[in-house]
């Protein structure tokens, strides 16, 4: 769902192959290297590829091996945090060295406990950090690797070790290494299908970025192998996808209605329990839009994230409790928000959310979580 770049030479990566893996996977964007013995990572939620092209502006020209990460949301929030990489081990919490993992795939098998997180952070929280914790070694313990690739099936992971400096790639045989590029996770969030909801693709070859053709699966005609559109696999023309009562034929559609759908892009029913929705406010509070993301079955079941704006919730506001408490300035911090945040990170969170900073310092103190 996401795109993992694993590069010896930074400086080959051009601003076409960065642009086309954004527009693509424009939730998050993050970078890893280790650089005259010290390990480095920065990650933003960009709104824009501005913000990517100045962040890798930093750091372009170092000629260090390097991994980047661009983030397609399928669970928990768009956020800085959510953004990849995570840290693992860290010497500021008594480990013998710092750690930090980039991930792509549909989801990790973790216990999902923590709201609003994503399947990484929780599969590090849960799973990752718990084991590494007590021996870092196992990182390269070939028994331990064929164990978590078994469970991550085709997922991919990408290591870093701040003792070693090295990078650790686990199944990596499910990505692919590019002629003056590197190691690419996969090649479909930057050259995708036409049944992709991703808009554009890079060409290898002139190492430029297009919009991606659109395709009319109605329009598919008989093949020379006698196959016609999707029909060979059970495709059926009478559920085709309803937009406020017009057919639309377009496979690579952004935004769904959802109020008239009965059926996916493959003709399937649909069912509640294969989305999760998301409600969207603007800075006054206003409803904005509403996101539609698969869940673990939706996902089984190929299904598209998408956006729609709700009738029934034009020109409502966000419940003034709610509104409050979701402000980022102001919003209730807890201890998973502050302890796998580095130096840089927190010095962050102390000029986006102060208020609620005072409010965690507030609560240790006078909550007798310490002493006076």
């Amino acid at each position: 769902m996401c795109l993992i770049i694993k590069t010896d030479d930074p400086k080959q990566l051009n601003l076409g192959l960065l642009e086309t893996a954004y527009l693509n996977n424009s939730d998050g964007f993050g970078v890893m290297f280790c650089n005259q013995g010290k390990l480095h990572t920065q990650k933003i939620a960009p709104k824009s590829f501005k913000d990517v092209e100045k962040l890798w502006s930093k750091y372009k020209n170092l000629d260090v091996p390097m991994g980047l990460h661009f983030r397609f949301n399928t669970m928990g929030d768009t956020s800085r945090a959510m953004s990849h990489p995570f840290q693992v081990l860290s010497k500021s919490k008594g480990d013998d060295r710092d750690m930090w993992v980039m991930h792509n795939g549909p989801q990790l098998p973790t216990p999902l406990i923590d709201d609003n997180k994503s399947d990484t952070h929780q599969f590090v929280k849960w799973v990752l950090r718990p084991q590494l914790s007590a021996n870092p070694k196992l990182l390269y313990n070939a028994e331990w690797q064929e164990m978590v690739e078994e469970l991550i099936g085709t997922d991919k992971l990408l290591f870093l070790d701040g003792k070693t400096k090295e990078f650790v790639i686990y199944n990596e045989d499910e990505g692919k290494e590019v002629d003056n590029i590197g190691w690419l996770s996969n090649t479909y969030s930057i050259q995708p299908t036409y049944s992709s909801v991703r808009d554009y693709e890079y060409d290898f070859k002139t190492h430029t970025m297009k919009k991606k053709d659109k395709w009319n699966m109605y329009d598919y005609d008989d093949d020379e192998y006698g196959y016609s559109g999707y029909g060979g696999y059970g495709f059926n023309k009478q559920k085709q996808i309803e937009h406020n009562g017009n057919i639309s034929n377009a496979i690579n559609e952004d935004t769904i209605s959802k109020e008239n759908q009965t059926a996916d892009l493959f003709g399937r029913n649909l069912i509640d329990k294969d989305y999760t929705a998301t409600t969207h406010y603007d800075v006054d509070g206003k409803y904005s839009h509403t996101d539609y993301k698969p869940t673990t079955s939706g996902m089984k079941r190929e299904l598209i994230p998408y956006t729609q704006i709700s009738p029934d919730m034009k020109g409502k506001t966000k419940p003034k409790d709610t509104y409050i408490n979701d402000m980022f300035n102001g919003k209730e911090l807890n201890w998973e928000d502050v302890c796998y945040r580095d130096l840089d990170e927190l010095e962050d969170l102390c000029e986006e959310n102060p208020r609620g900073i005072a409010k965690y310092i507030y609560d240790l103190v006078l909550g007798g979580v310490y002493d006076k």
